[in-house]
């Protein structure tokens, strides 16, 4: 074999969101850190569908003349490569097919991880016995790893999340969007992530509707974070899919979101179905984030440095930094909490901003 390596290859691509998706990335690259092998990656493997691609819509126009329901895309397409440099850190899967065709590599089968949903109590080593298994009975070198298909992804980051953010990193995609930047470049910046989109009541997956969250309960904590922050100004995104470009409530009726906040205290600006690759930049790189029951909430609470205020869900935060993870309900012992590290975020944003100045 001539010491060619070892490697891991994975053709499961789900057209589903960015947490479904990296979840499946997850899984490779945990084996990968695992064993010391390297990931065979190709950028089709996380290409999804988007409103532009004739593929897409020649579909959707075809489920609709059998009297089919047709599906929604969350217009992803091919944002995740942009978003994560991936390929700078992994091999090419075009090279490594080639030397499987060639007979210089060995492909060996894995079996399926034992991962289920929820997974806050995951506990890797029971997970992934059986795949370790397997990869310690093949010592050798030339092997090729393969994942199988129709399986659930790994989303739970504590021992790879260094990883996924050097790619993150490395990508650019840590700066705050500059169209989106704050007239005023000493504004606190509050991203607010509200899932809604095809959980909206006629939609795709309103029977799902239960992760949705109140406007009350955002307002709830915004009211706390403006109280905090004194004479700050601050500037709140509202990131969210609605309708037609339009927010919507938990009940599917049309909001603005100026109309809920005190104009005298805040600027807000709402991301209603705006591309998405600024969109969770915004998320990722705000002072604070309000997150949702949402995978894109929860990839981007776990990249992120910043304070974050994220309703408690399927998966857990551990391996972030400065999460809170809140109840539906919310008490006074959480408020002051919220209180605390509002403090916090605002007290590293002025210091930052004051190195910036000087």
């Amino acid at each position: 074999m001539n010491e060619l390596g070892r490697f891991l290859v994975d053709y499961e691509n789900p057209d589903a969101g960015i947490g479904h998706s990296l979840g499946h990335v997850n899984n490779a690259i945990k084996i990968c850190l695992r064993h010391d092998l390297q990931f065979a990656y190709s950028e089709s493997q996380v290409l999804k569908s988007s409103k532009d691609q004739w593929g897409w819509r020649l579909r959707q126009w075809i489920r609709r003349l059998t009297l089919r329901q047709v599906y929604e895309t969350h217009d992803i397409g091919n944002d995740i490569n942009t978003l994560f440099a991936f390929a700078q850190h992994t091999k090419d899967r075009d090279w490594v097919e080639h030397l499987l065709q060639k007979g210089q590599l060995k492909l060996v089968l894995l079996p399926e991880t034992k991962i289920s949903i929820p997974s806050n109590a995951q506990d890797d080593e029971a997970a992934y016995e059986a795949v370790d298994a397997v990869i310690h009975a093949h010592p050798e070198d030339g092997v090729v790893f393969r994942l199988p298909d129709k399986r659930t992804g790994d989303f739970e980051y504590q021992s790879s999340l260094s990883w996924f953010r050097r790619c993150y990193e490395a990508s650019g995609s840590n700066k705050f969007p500059e169209q989106y930047a704050p007239a005023q470049s000493d504004a606190l910046k509050v991203a607010i992530h509200i899932r809604r989109g095809d959980l909206l009541p006629g939609r795709q997956f309103d029977d799902l509707a239960k992760r949705m969250l109140p406007d009350a309960w955002y307002q709830c904590i915004l009211s706390q974070i403006l109280d905090r922050c004194g004479e700050k100004h601050i500037v709140v995104y509202v990131v969210s899919e609605g309708l037609d470009g339009h927010y919507c409530s938990e009940k599917g009726l049309v909001v603005d979101w100026n109309d809920l906040l005190p104009k005298n205290r805040c600027t807000v600006v709402e991301l209603i179905d705006k591309p998405f690759v600024p969109s969770f930049r915004v998320l990722v790189s705000a002072d604070i984030l309000i997150g949702s029951k949402s995978g894109m909430t929860h990839l981007a609470g776990m990249l992120g440095g910043h304070i974050k205020f994220v309703p408690r869900m399927w998966h857990s935060y551990r391996g972030a930094s400065s999460v809170l993870e809140l109840d539906e309900e919310i008490d006074a012992q959480t408020m002051t909490e919220v209180a605390r590290l509002t403090d916090t975020a605002c007290r590293l944003h002025s210091l930052h901003h004051a190195n910036r100045s000087s």
